[in-house]
């Protein structure tokens, strides 16, 4: 990871930023000690997604529709009956 020093970052803030573009993460410095790091932008899911937002992306986005079937049908192959009295 290139380390930049706060002055040559203020000097060259252009050519740092194409370095950062093109996905290096630079660290930059202030009298030898690092005080912080920039990188590159990553996209990142949304913090927050709504009720409505989310059952449209599972109805469109289902990897098999017939999955529920198929667990049902397996987990009444393996589950054992529990004993009321218990």
């Amino acid at each position: 990871m290139p380390r930049v020093p706060s002055r040559e970052l203020r000097n060259h803030i252009a050519e740092v930023l194409r370095q950062v573009a093109d996905g290096a993460r630079v660290t930059v410095t202030v009298n030898g000690a690092a005080v912080a790091e920039i990188s590159p932008v990553r996209e990142t899911r949304p913090a927050f997604i709504s009720k409505r937002d989310l059952i449209a992306l599972l109805a469109h986005r289902q990897a098999d529709p017939g999955l529920r079937d198929d667990l049902a049908t397996l987990a009444g192959e393996t589950t054992d009956e529990r004993d009321s009295t218990r």
